[in-house]
């Protein structure tokens, strides 16, 4: 009886909690408790018009299959309710077209989990609150997951996001000109390169997440890194930021490496203006670092029995990398990382109400352990449920999937434990990350470049080690702040 007096009082709240949405304005709900099973307020509105079909975004690469699924659900539950359409799409720019216009998008949509904080936060989505699918979620998904799903509805902490895609930065390189072993380490890669008179890697982009595979650099010996981002940070709007860190000499020594991979004729280098695809297919590179999201492109542009794919390579520091540094020496080997990524479903603000539960119903079936598994053999999505690995290998053993396609799950389910899940549990936060010119600051290190610091007025030089400083000191302040520092400390590492 209490849940439905609450259900009816949640009703009451609609017209309020719509405000946000459309107007893309940012709520400010104070922290409340862990008690993802209370009923929490819906929204409803901006569907009346769709008649009794429930709407499925997913990404292009998997509507096929999902509407496959989903008439299978229908068959076994006649009495759903309502008709099921899976439409394929650019999960990438999805989220900005939820906070454009979410009447017009689906009822239930799939991004990555970064964008769950604003969603949440401009009350562009519904929290979850189906008891038999929180604990499905709790019981099948890492604790890593776990950490970055949730968000804050009027003080209270609910479920956004359910994980049903796990994902993570791995090399794609050219076996005919790479071998195996060439292909462990960037010193190996930059050999094959001298033998092939072109560049060793490239990446498909200069954004703040194709970076990460530097930033998130681990040491082999121990996977240990000095870099912390938001670490700590509540799912709150307008809270905690927690702690972020980008000042140790783990992270300069690697920035100082890349500076000379960059420089070296066989080394590093940014994809060309005509896309990283044709640098691969015309041998302006030999390796790529890249997601699922780009195998198929891969396998075209080298062709599948040229295709290798492999975890991110190591490094070793080298003696003008650690010069002047304490807390690292030469030789000291480390491998790239990434961030290790869920794809989530949530559902939309907008959806009809009386909708709500017939779609986490459906939420509950299609991020369940069997549907991940058929999703992986038929459009190779890696599923995000714990032991996964296990299943891959037995689809390999059994002849289910390539050789390749193997490959690409068994190292992104690897390289998970060289990354973190992306930390930005707030639009602030993810917006401070991305977009406030840090992306640029870190390209401009590897370049040795010059960068404006304060507005326009001074500029800064990356080559000497002051000059790295003071650009990662910049960076660790933008995440934290969200602008520049009027002016610079003296010494480093310094407290922004």
């Amino acid at each position: 009886m209490k849940k439905v007096l609450a259900i009816l009082l949640a009703f009451a709240m609609t017209v309020a909690l719509l405000a946000g949405c459309a107007g893309g304005n940012e709520s400010k709900p104070t922290s409340g408790s862990n008690d993802s099973g209370t009923t929490a307020p819906t929204q409803s509105g901006g569907d009346t018009g769709k008649g009794g079909t429930i709407r499925v975004w997913v990404g292009e690469e998997s509507a096929e299959y999902y509407q496959k699924a989903c008439d299978a659900y229908l068959a076994a539950n006649p009495d759903f309710g309502f008709k099921i359409e899976v439409k394929g799409m650019d999960t990438g720019s999805v989220a900005g077209t939820i906070t454009t216009d979410p009447a017009a998008a689906a009822d239930i949509f799939t991004v990555a989990h970064d964008n769950i904080g604003k969603l949440a936060a401009s009350q562009c989505a519904k929290p979850i609150t189906d008891q038999s699918l929180i604990d499905q979620v709790l019981a099948d998904n890492p604790q890593s997951f776990q950490n970055v799903i949730y968000s804050v509805l009027d003080g209270q902490k609910y479920l956004y996001g359910v994980p049903y895609i796990s994902q993570a930065l791995v090399m794609y390189y050219n076996k005919a000109l790479v071998t195996e072993e060439q292909a462990k380490t960037f010193e190996g890669l930059r050999e094959a390169a001298a033998e092939a008179n072109t560049k060793a890697i490239i990446v498909t982009g200069d954004d703040g997440y194709n970076n990460s595979f530097a930033l998130l650099s681990r040491k082999v010996s121990n996977k240990s890194t000095t870099v912390k981002i938001f670490e700590g940070a509540e799912a709150v709007s307008g809270g905690s930021k927690g702690t972020s860190y980008c000042q140790g000499d783990d992270t300069i020594a690697t920035f100082r490496w890349l500076q000379s991979y960059f420089e070296d004729p066989n080394g590093f280098k940014w994809a060309s203006p005509d896309g990283w695809e044709k640098d691969m297919k015309n041998q302006g590179a030999l390796a790529v670092i890249s997601g699922s999201w780009n195998y198929k492109a891969a396998a075209a542009a080298l062709g599948e029995s040229n295709l290798g794919i492999a975890l991110i390579p190591t490094y070793k520091l080298t003696k003008e990398s650690v010069e002047g540094l304490k807390d690292v020496k030469e030789g000291d080997e480390y491998r790239g990382g990434t961030f290790a990524d869920c794809k989530c479903f949530m559902i939309n603000a907008t959806s009809d109400a009386s909708k709500y539960v017939k779609e986490q119903a459906l939420i509950k079936y299609l991020s369940g352990k069997e549907i991940q598994n058929e999703s992986y053999l038929e459009a190779m999505n890696v599923p995000a449920y714990v032991g996964a690995a296990d299943f891959i290998k037995q689809c390999y053993d059994e002849g289910k999937v390539s050789e390749s396609e193997y490959n690409l799950a068994a190292m992104q389910v690897s390289m998970a434990e060289w990354g973190i899940p992306q930390p930005f549990l707030t639009g602030t936060l993810n917006t401070y990350y991305y977009s406030k010119n840090t992306p640029a600051i870190f390209r401009a290190i590897i370049e040795k470049s010059a960068y404006p610091a304060t507005g326009d007025k001074v500029i800064q030089e990356t080559e000497s080690l002051d000059g790295i400083r003071k650009a990662l000191y910049l960076i660790q302040y933008i995440w934290m702040h969200g602008v520049n520092p009027k002016e610079f400390p003296a010494t480093y590492p310094a407290e922004t």
